[in-house]
């Protein structure tokens, strides 16, 4: 499988944990020189390049008015044959979604969305910064609903401070009532020289102990596979074989474009990142220039090792000869040592051919994957 990642810079505002490149509307006069740009980006996209998925994010995307929507769609679609796509994403904030912009979105093949809620604390949300209020996000939920998304998914941050282990189950609790088809859990990260994490650095935000963290991970997982939710990837959890399709393909090794600006492609052998800067990547468009410098060409080697890393993400792990038929290595020549020593020390687990993280290393899987690499 092949994807599409459309970045929008524009958020309403900058949350406080977020470091994700965008601009707010009064850093900004007009996206219509963006969206002029971004078509001529995805005109340039390789002629045999046909994605099974397309994702939109950002930023926020729907933060754009229905009709910058519309365009957006619209260049998309002058690229993409979008009936062999199979699933399309665009990520939206429960405070900038309206019945005409959802309209638009199915008008313009979008068939999932995944709807940024983060938490139904309304003091957690304060503390992000969040635009929404928990009303708000379940009001914008049933929106969704109504404009007839039958694919949606709900994105949690765990592990905010202030939030007592009740209330972390709580959020849990309250999205899966809402019986969405998609929940991504994902731990809050303390990004360099965003608000929170300065916060954080003088004491005035205090984030829960590893233990509690852990101890509110496994709570949940265990809470949301019993309301019947598929535990398929280390933060993300589906039911009715609603696994998002796009970022399979990551976990999975796949290949993809990524257009607009600090937007990355991993193309046969190539990885390279567009700047993150609006106005330079304008220009660079406009004067037919690449919106990238640097790239980074990958040996069939360290993508197999990339791969491999990646595909341990997925609970059910992988099948040693399909990574091998996939990738052209065999995973115990790769890193065989780190392996034994992994499956010795209860971290990972083969049952047959098929090698996968135990339950007690998902938690610390990033130490996992940094030892095999």
């Amino acid at each position: 499988m092949t994807g599409l990642y459309i970045h929008v810079p524009l958020c309403e505002k900058r949350c406080r944990y977020c470091d994700f490149y965008k601009l707010t509307p009064d850093e900004i006069d007009s996206m219509d020189l963006y969206l002029q740009c971004l078509e001529i980006e995805l005109r340039r996209l390789p002629s045999d390049f046909a994605p099974d998925t397309v994702f939109i994010g950002g930023g926020t995307p729907t933060a754009l008015t229905p009709d910058e929507y519309r365009k957006m769609l619209e260049s998309i679609e002058r690229r993409i044959n979008l009936s062999q796509v199979i699933e399309f994403t665009s990520e939206a904030n429960p405070g900038t979604l309206t019945p005409e912009k959802l309209q638009v979105m199915r008008d313009g093949g979008v068939n999932r969305i995944s709807i940024g809620v983060q938490s139904f604390n309304d003091r957690a949300l304060q503390l992000l910064g969040r635009i929404h209020d928990a009303e708000t996000a379940i009001t914008g939920y049933h929106m969704l609903r109504e404009a007839g998304f039958d694919n949606v998914n709900v994105d949690l941050i765990q592990s905010i401070p202030g939030m007592k282990p009740d209330d972390v189950l709580s959020d849990a609790e309250t999205a899966a009532g809402l019986q969405p088809d998609h929940i991504s859990y994902y731990n809050l990260i303390y990004e360099p020289g965003t608000p929170l994490t300065k916060a954080r650095d003088q004491g005035l935000v205090v984030p829960p102990g590893d233990d509690e963290e852990a101890d509110n991970y496994y709570r949940v997982k265990m809470f949301l596979e019993e309301a019947g939710y598929l535990h398929y990837e280390i933060s993300n959890f589906s039911k009715d074989q609603k696994a998002c399709r796009h970022n399979v393909l990551y976990w999975q090794g796949g290949e993809y474009f990524g257009c607009g600006p600090s937007s990355h492609s991993h193309w046969r052998g190539k990885r390279f990142g567009n700047i993150a800067d609006l106005k330079g990547y304008n220009e660079r468009m406009l004067k037919d220039r690449k919106p990238f410098d640097d790239v980074e060409y990958l040996s069939k080697e360290e993508k197999a090792r990339e791969t491999l890393v990646m595909w341990l993400r997925m609970t059910d792990g992988f099948d040693l000869d399909e990574f091998e038929k996939t990738s052209g290595f065999s995973a115990y020549d790769l890193c065989g040592d780190g392996i034994e020593s992994m499956i010795e020390e209860n971290l990972l687990q083969r049952s047959g051919n098929r090698l996968r993280l135990t339950p007690d290393a998902l938690f610390i899987s990033n130490a996992v994957f940094a030892e095999l690499l």
